[in-house]
């Protein structure tokens, strides 16, 4: 067993995802362990990626949360990410996005697939904040994507 194995027994993401009715946007913010993170960033790039908040490494985490974690309300048309940026933790990586929603009446399809390339038992945990309630729900490897009320 290798020592990034090691580090962590469990391989999790958590999610949150808060509406905000008066600018129309997802106020998404997503941690992930930082080893993990580096090790889908280093896969992606074809080098190793040390996380930092250099240009390069930010443009890197961009293009992947785009890939990986992907809000439509129109099958087919995922909603662009504006990237506010990201922070790290001891262990773990904070990073934010804004996500204009076009049509507040029409549901969100969410689909998460964050470090599920790595790990098949990756588990990523969604909680969207909307009209003063909470609404989770888990994402695992093959999961399709699921409609969350916002």
């Amino acid at each position: 067993m290798s020592f990034k194995v090691a580090a962590h027994d469990y391989h999790a993401s958590i999610t949150d995802i808060t509406y905000n009715s008066k600018t129309q946007h997802l106020e998404v913010a997503v941690k992930v362990f930082m080893d993990d993170l580096e090790e889908a960033l280093t896969r992606k790039a074809k080098s190793k990626i040390t996380y930092s908040n250099t240009a390069q490494v930010q443009q890197y985490l961009q293009a992947y949360l785009q890939e990986h974690l992907v809000f439509e309300q129109e099958k087919g048309k995922p909603l662009k990410h504006k990237f506010l940026g990201s922070e790290a933790e001891t262990d773990a990586v904070w990073v934010y996005v804004e996500v204009p929603v076009q049509h507040a009446s029409l549901p969100l399809l969410v689909h998460n697939t964050v470090l599920m390339e790595l790990f098949n038992d990756q588990m990523n945990i969604v909680n969207i904040s909307s009209k003063g309630t909470t609404n989770s729900v888990l994402f695992q490897k093959n999961d399709r994507p699921k409609k969350m009320p916002f």
